[in-house]
Order: C-alpha cells, then structure tokens, then sequence
C-alpha cells in the first residue's frame, strides 16, 4: 500500500514509546523558570534585611542619634531599589541583562545604603556596621571571588572616605581615633570575606565542573545503550525495537523494506590485515551507507560484518534500487590502510518487504535467506525475497 506521508520509523518509535526524558533534560526545561524562582527569594530576602535595617534606623532616631528626615529619605528609596529589581525578575526584563540576577547591584548598593546609615547613626554607628556582615555573606555566596574582592575594595575605600568627612566635620560624633579603629577592624573583618568567597568560588566552579562531568557520562551511558560504540549506528536492541514497531505500523498502513547487509570476505580481511584494519572498514562502510540514505532511513549494526536497514518504502522494487546504489557505491570506494595502501569491499545484499500482520521474526528469515542467495550467486549482488 502506498503511503504519500511517510514519518520516519525512528521518529514513529519516539512518538509511540516516549523515553522517559534524562535529568540534564529536565534540568535544561526547568532551569529558567527555578532560577528565576531562586532570584526572586534572593530579593525578597534582601527586602526583609532592609526592613531589619529600617527598624534598626528608627530605634536609633527614637534614640535621638539619627536626623529623621535623612531615614526617612533612606528608607523608602531602599525599599524602591529592591522593588525594581523583583519586578525587574517577575517580568522577565532582567533575563537579557549581563547581570539578569541583579545581584552584584543589590549587594553594591547595600554596601553603600550600610556606609550611609554609619554617617547617620552617629553613638550607635557600631551596631550599623553588623549590616555589613549580611550584605557580604549574601555576596560571597552570589558571585565569583573577583567580584567580591572589587566589591570589598570599593566599601572599604568608600567607608574610609566617609569616617574621614564625618571626623572633621563631627569630630565629638566621630572621633578620629576610634574611626582610625574602626576602619582597621573593617578591613581585617572584609578582608576575611574576601578571601572565604575566593574558596567558595572554587568550590563552586569545581562542583559545576563535575555536575557537567556526571551529566556527560550519563548521556554516554544512554548512548552505549543504544547505539553501536565502534560506527555510532543503533545497535542490534535498539533495531530490533524499532522493527517492532514497524510491524505494528504495518497495521496502520504504513510499508517498509527490510534490508540486511555483509561484508563479503570480512574474516579474510581482519585475517590478512588485522582487526584494527577491520574496524576501519565497518566504519568506512557505515559511511558510505549513510551518505546515500534518505530522511527516514534507518540503519543499525546488527552484528559483527552485518548490518540492518529499514526503509520506508511502498516496495520492495524501491528497496531493491537503493541497495543497488549502495553496493555500487561500496565497491567504488577505496579504503585508505593506516600504514599505506588501500583496500575495497564488496557487500552482499538481501531485501525482502515487511507484510502486514507478519512477524519481525518471519521478515528477518526471508530478508536473511535473500542475503544467503546473493552470497550464493556469487557475492557482491542483491536479492530480493
């Protein structure tokens, strides 16, 4: 029977028997939406510091410490800042940025807000500089050590400059010699930081290094169990699962050709040259073999010399021509040894059409007594069953 809209028998399988999908797939479809997930609670629990630093900053206004209007202009915009960057991830905007976690903004701008209420808090400027310490735990956790070190840097020269300003513009708020101590600590305690997020970055980049390692290796562990290791063609349990299906979609009206194919004289070839020049010659005719498939073909290694393919045909005429072009090519073709020379191959063929209702078993017999016919015949020739 004539089929017009023909899908190929591999994909046919797919569709009909789903793989169950492996984890480096399910991560790859889920990775955005739980990264996006992750950087909003990153946010969010940044909005929760801020508001822990707001009610610091009111106590210390309650306190008479802190001029009201300098937190109240403080509060509200740092609360801004965060709400940005969590609509910025709920909407999707900040996934194209170079940065789309808007974490290293977040922690620079903590940085900047802590060395701001230190200029505000004036007594009570000690107890401002534990936010540090939670601004620099998230930052050591979120970015590569490098950046961090910039950040700490950049804190630490912005904090010097702003104990500077405030000691000769309130020198009874800020002595000159407790900030000399305080920017002393501050550097030995950032300093630390820096170099606990300089391990965590390896850390990171190490345990990333063997996720993909794991991820590679069970990708290869799938691929060898399905796919012949030696010319990367399906193997024989992979074929034969598809051969099943195809006698399913017999049924359905759909026809296909079975075709198996030998090497003639491949025991003389490994006897005369060896089997590494062997293995050279079933990869070269794998090649070749692929090379004149069309888009649904399909062609396994079914074992030593042999190999199996299914065609999507309408006859087994059609069947017959392709596989004369494919033996045409194979003995066209010279074969290139590794220590000079060349050898060519023949190959012996046997077709026979897949009838509805009948079993892979049965297919398989003719196609295979076809095969021992053109060997009989003399080799390096087709028939059809």
């Amino acid at each position: 029977m004539l089929v017009t809209d023909q899908v190929s028998p591999l994909e046919q399988m797919r569709r009909a028997t789903p793989a169950e999908p492996l984890p480096s797939q399910l991560e790859r479809g889920s990775r955005g939406e739980r990264h996006v997930r992750m950087w909003k609670r990153q946010v969010t629990l940044s909005m929760m510091a801020i508001a822990s630093g707001v009610v610091l900053m009111s106590g210390i206004v309650a306190l008479g410490h802190a001029d009201p209007l300098a937190v109240a202009i403080w509060a509200p915009l740092s609360f801004a800042v965060n709400l940005f960057a969590y609509v910025a991830l709920h909407l999707g905007r900040s996934l194209t940025w170079k940065d789309p976690t808007v974490t290293q903004p977040q922690i620079v701008y903590s940085g900047i807000s802590v060395i701001a209420c230190y200029a505000m808090a004036g007594p009570m400027r000690a107890v401002v500089l534990s936010m540090f310490g939670v601004a620099m735990i998230y930052a050591i956790f979120a970015l590569p050590a490098k950046q961090v070190r910039w950040i700490t840097a950049g804190q630490l020269v912005l904090l010097g400059i702003v104990m500077a300003v405030m000691s000769r513009w309130q020198p009874e708020r800020y002595p000159a010699g407790e900030e000399i101590l305080t920017f002393f600590q501050m550097c030995v305690v950032l300093s630390v930081f820096a170099v606990l997020a300089g391990r965590l970055s390896e850390l990171r980049e190490r345990l990333g290094q063997q996720k993909i390692a794991l991820r590679e290796a069970l990708q290869r562990n799938v691929e060898l169990a399905e796919r012949d290791e030696l010319t990367g063609l399906l193997n024989r349990r992979r074929a034969s699962e598809l051969l099943e299906l195809c006698a399913k979609q017999t049924a359905r009206g759909a026809s296909f050709a079975i075709v198996i194919l030998d090497i003639d004289h491949f025991k003389r070839i490994n006897d005369s040259h060896g089997h590494a020049v062997g293995d050279i010659v079933l990869r070269h005719f794998a090649q070749v073999a692929q090379s004149i498939l069309r888009d649904g073909d399909v062609l396994a290694r079914w074992g030593g010399e042999e190999f199996l393919l299914v065609l999507p045909t309408d006859s087994a005429a059609s069947a017959e021509a392709l596989s004369q072009r494919l033996r045409e090519r194979t003995a066209a073709t010279s074969i290139a040894l590794p220590h000079g020379g060349a050898v060519t191959i023949t190959v012996s063929i046997g077709v026979a059409a897949l009838y509805e209702g009948e079993l892979t078993s049965a297919v398989l017999e003719r196609a295979d007594a076809a095969l021992y016919r053109a060997k009989a015949e003399g080799r390096n020739r087709v028939a059809v069953a």
